[in-house]
């Protein structure tokens, strides 16, 4: 009959090593994400059809729609750099949404961060 130190070297450890499954949230917020990348593209299309001044804040609103299709789709993949600039994303959104007032939308921000910081083995 084998010692217990003998089970466990035959045994394969996992401790240490990563899972590279997305997580359901990630998933869920990616979905959700990539939904309102499209609204907001529709959206900033619409107010660049408005011409003079408010073409060039429908251009810079694409652009940042454009950049945040690409953070979600970084971390869809689980790369290092989405998820870098996810945080760096929706922590400028979180101070853009207290400066403003938004309360709520400031506490959706904060979370989606501290959620993601949950889940940051996931990403390196």
């Amino acid at each position: 009959m084998p010692t217990v130190s003998e089970v466990r070297t035959q045994m394969p450890s996992t401790y240490g090593s990563r899972s590279r499954s997305r997580p359901l949230g990630v998933s869920i917020l990616c979905v959700l994400g990539f939904i309102g990348v499209f609204f907001s593209f529709l959206g900033m299309l619409g107010v660049m059809g408005g011409g003079g001044p408010l073409a060039i804040v429908g251009l810079v609103g694409l652009v940042l729609t454009v950049g945040k299709a690409a953070v979600l789709y970084g971390l869809w993949t689980l790369q290092q750099w989405g998820y870098k600039w996810a945080l760096v994303l929706y922590g400028i959104s979180a101070l853009l949404n207290l400066v403003s007032l938004s309360i709520f939308a400031m506490i959706i921000d904060v979370f989606i961060v501290a959620y993601l910081l949950s889940k940051a083995d996931h990403f390196r």
